[in-house]
């Protein structure tokens, strides 16, 4: 079989000098015929060693000159391959430095009473490098109903959400922008027509603001 170039390999370099590796199903005498190196002659230099690991042997050949090679130093006559272990040490380390900062977004307590048709407000005092807020008016289900953004001045964000239809359960979620695993949520809340307060005049029932009640 002749020289394979892939199968010819640098194991160490040094000063001119480079040990190489050869791994070939022939026989130790053919890669010891002259000429069959004779196409790494671009590779080979005079004084270079070549450890051949042939079907049969194991054997060091010298470089002569250009392809031709010397007397072979037979290492194994009965090919075993030799074991070159390589191994390394390299020390390596990783200081962090860190500084902790305190963030917070404190929800401001929703109003007690939100009549149907009228805006809700929503306020919040923030803690810490926050630069905006995104508020989310949810419903009961969890449904983003609308949303608004807020920046941060002197430490309070505050929007108005439009008015909402009858019922409970509807929350407000308040969100940094720039960090969407910091949030707050506010406990549910209702809105719907509040209590009237009645008033007794001269036998009729009055309305708090006045108006006469009839009662059918």
């Amino acid at each position: 079989m002749p020289f394979i170039a892939t199968n010819l390999s640098a194991l160490s370099a040094a000063n001119g000098f480079t040990l190489w590796h050869y791994l070939t199903t022939d026989k130790s005498a053919d890669t010891q015929a002259e000429g069959y190196f004779a196409p790494a002659t671009n590779r080979l230099r005079i004084g270079d060693i070549i450890l051949v690991q042939a079907s049969d042997a194991t054997t060091m050949l010298p470089v002569r000159s250009g392809n031709l090679t010397g007397a072979a130093v037979v290492l194994d006559a009965g090919g075993a391959p030799p074991e070159i272990q390589r191994s390394g040490y390299l020390p390596f380390s990783v200081t962090l430095t860190a500084t902790a900062e305190a963030r917070a977004i404190t929800l401001d307590a929703m109003p007690n009473a939100i009549e149907p048709g009228a805006s809700i407000p929503v306020g919040a005092t923030i803690l810490g490098s926050i630069t905006n807020i995104t508020f989310q008016l949810r419903s009961a289900a969890g449904t983003v109903i609308a949303t608004q953004s807020s920046a941060i001045t002197n430490g309070r964000a505050s929007t108005l959400f439009p008015a909402q239809a009858s019922g409970g359960g509807y929350s407000i979620l308040a969100r940094n922008t720039a960090d969407t695993n910091h949030f707050s949520i506010s406990a549910p809340f209702a809105i719907g027509t509040p209590p009237r307060l009645l008033n007794e005049e001269g036998g009729i029932l009055l309305l708090e603001d006045g108006g006469q009640l009839l009662l059918f």
